[in-house]
């Protein structure tokens, strides 16, 4: 069912209930009330009938009766009729009458007739009179307040139902104006084109459910948007840097086949295509690093790993490939008097990449200067990395780009590189439930920052 249909119905169906509840309650405490003050006249009038019969007042016996069909009885105690005032003689006084009498003071009676369509109502009511027990009755019919009663219930039967009926337009009214700014919503999104995602709903000045959704709903576009851009460029990227090195070495090859024809040539077109496959191949387990590293994180184990430990390991692979590279490893005094026991939760594959990522950019960009790392305690719970180098940096309008797949700084186009060594590292540390903080100005250096969280054994 549609929410607008909901709405209707659900507006209808309880301010119907609320309504014949309230109706119910206005019959009920009418009726009691019309019964309340016919009683009441009924015991002002049998006062007056046993006021009459002691002083036999005939005259007063005419006015008395102003009710309707109104009747009044006197019995001595041997239940014996001794007085009546206009007998209507409708009423079977048995025994079983006044056997009720007897247990009260005063007994109330209602009973039906075939002279009239409404019930009558009755009052006995025991008294003294010269000395012995005699019991006055009254009998009359409250045809006007049994009218009014009559006329009360159809008012609001049909009242109920003329309301309940404006009610459901006014349902309609207030549901197609509320959810007007939805419907919009919705023609809105089903004219998007799924191929551009570049577009907005309107958002609306208020700030109201509907707003929050559309402005949610951009939110969500330009997510997506983003990320379909940022596969295309990746996509596109990708194939290009792996076209280039198979091209490269297709077109080695096939110079070597025709034109080679000693052995020293041969070799170096060996070497040549051996240089482009080794690109080709790097590019090709980063892509699926990567991939990997999307897909199963969740499925990644993690052991506690000693952070100067995995560092010093990486620094010695550096420096096995390359002697005359240099280090500056400075360990803060906060670090250094708890490295017997502080370490990260964390997979060491997974770090080593990582940080070997940020030191193959530092090393690359600053054609082999000196890198600077710094292991500290940046909080009790929070072990930092800084790695510095005085490279080429970063210009401004990369920064915000740098952790994209595929994305290069503007500047790095002279050296060799796939750019997806930010965002595996990213993506890691983000694993790991840490972050990454890059400060870079251009021609002067770029300083990483690595905080992880410790892990106390």
């Amino acid at each position: 069912m549609l929410i607008k249909n909901k709405i209707i119905v659900g507006f209808v169906f309880l301010t119907g209930v609320l309504m014949i509840l309230f109706s119910f309650y206005i019959y009920v405490t009418y009726k009691n009330y019309r019964e309340r003050v016919f009683y009441d006249r009924l015991q002002k009038k049998i006062e007056s009938t046993i006021e009459i019969y002691d002083k036999h007042d005939t005259l007063s016996e005419k006015v008395i009766t102003s009710m309707t069909e109104q009747s009044e009885y006197v019995f001595d105690n041997k239940h014996q009729q001794i007085f009546s005032i206009n007998p209507y003689n409708d009423y079977s006084f048995d025994d079983a009458f006044f056997k009720q009498l007897d247990a009260k003071e005063g007994y109330r009676f209602q009973y039906k007739t075939k002279s009239s369509e409404y019930e009558k109502d009755g009052l006995a009511i025991p008294f003294e009179s010269n000395g012995a027990r005699k019991i006055a009755v009254i009998t009359a019919c409250n045809v006007n307040g049994y009218e009014m009663q009559s006329s009360l219930k159809s008012i609001l039967l049909y009242g109920n139902i003329i309301l309940i009926f404006l009610i459901a337009i006014a349902g309609y009214v207030l549901s197609y104006v509320v959810l007007s700014p939805l419907n919009k919503i919705v023609h809105e999104i089903e004219a998007i084109n799924p191929n551009s995602l570049n577009v907005k709903l309107v958002e609306r000045e208020t700030k109201d459910e509907v707003a929050i959704v559309a402005h949610s709903f951009n939110d969500l576009l330009a997510k997506i948007n983003t990320l379909v851009e940022t596969q295309r460029s990746f996509i596109s990227y990708a194939s290009h840097e792996l076209r280039t090195p198979l091209a490269a070495i297709s077109g080695i090859l096939e110079t070597s086949v025709k034109y080679d024809k000693d052995v020293e040539n041969m070799k170096n077109s060996s070497e040549q295509a051996s240089k482009e496959l080794k690109k080709a191949i790097t590019l090709t387990n980063e892509l699926l690093q990567l991939s990997k590293i999307e897909s199963v994180d969740a499925q990644i184990k993690f052991v506690p790993v000693n952070l100067l430990e995995l560092v010093l390991d990486i620094i010695n692979s550096y420096k096995r490939n390359n002697q005359t590279q240099e280090f500056d490893l400075f360990i803060s005094d906060g670090y250094a008097l708890e490295t017997n026991y502080i370490s990260i939760l964390g997979n060491e594959d997974l770090l080593k990449t990582a940080i070997s990522n940020i030191i193959d950019n530092a090393i690359k960009y600053s054609d082999g200067k000196k890198v600077f790392l710094r292991i500290e305690m940046n909080t009790t719970e929070e072990i930092k990395l800084s790695i510095l180098d005085s490279g080429i940096g970063i210009e401004h309008s990369d920064i915000d780009k740098i952790y994209n797949p595929m994305a290069r700084g503007a500047n790095t186009h002279t050296r060799e590189g796939f750019g997806l060594g930010l965002t595996l590292t990213k993506k890691i540390i983000e694993i790991h439930k840490g972050r990454i903080a890059i400060k870079s100005k251009p021609r002067q250096g770029t300083e990483v920052n690595l905080f992880l969280r410790t892990h106390t054994a």
